[in-house]
């Protein structure tokens, strides 16, 4: 995988080189120093906040994810209406940077666990009455349905894995076998379609 970064954060050029290599990865000081040329045979684009300026993404044919030092909602929901396909934490552990990527590279929109239960939450408002969706939970065993709806209810994982008892990485498991059964992708489309209009 090609990567352009926009950033001035040693850390974070380290996590990328050792993700990708020396020659994975294309390091800028700002985005306004990329040519348009640059962004042949690459397949992301990483910008780091503040370093650098927010993109005018609508000119980037790449799928951009945009980095801070403390991602916020309102901050976070601005860039998604911009284009932007992912968001989080500059100092995210590196199996999440590599998540974040690999999403964004195949048209998912990544973003930290936080914010997706908090779009969940307002994107129903905070009344947390499940609207039971059949077609979905008729498919999933009795476990799995419980952990949809907590995660419909807005639970992280963690918080799903101490109510029932469960390491966090059965909770994992739990819902890699649930997004597989319905088609879903990620925990956002599972809240947001099981807490649907009622």
């Amino acid at each position: 995988m090609a990567i352009v970064c926009c950033s001035q954060d040693d850390k974070l050029k380290e996590k990328l080189v050792s993700l990708f290599g020396d020659k994975g990865v294309l390091f800028f000081a700002d985005i306004s120093l990329v040519k348009e040329d640059t962004f042949q045979k690459r397949e992301v684009v990483i910008v780091d906040l503040p370093y650098t300026t927010i993109p005018e993404v609508k000119n980037i044919p790449l799928p951009v994810i945009v980095l801070t030092a403390i991602p916020t909602f309102e901050e976070c929901v601005g860039l998604v209406q911009r284009g932007v396909k992912g968001y989080g934490n500059r100092q995210m552990r590196v199996d999440n940077l590599a998540q974040a990527i690999g999403s964004v590279k195949e048209g998912q929109i990544w973003l930290p666990p936080a914010i997706i239960t908090q779009l969940i939450l307002t994107a129903v408002g905070t009344d947390r009455t499940l609207h039971q969706d059949d077609t979905i939970l008729s498919g999933l065993s009795e476990r799995e349905q419980e952990v949809a709806r907590y995660v419909a209810q807005g639970m992280s994982n963690q918080q799903i894995a101490d109510t029932i008892f469960v390491s966090l990485r059965t909770v994992k498991a739990h819902l890699s076998s649930i997004y597989e059964k319905t088609g879903l992708r990620n925990r956002l489309e599972l809240g947001l379609r099981l807490k649907g209009s009622r």
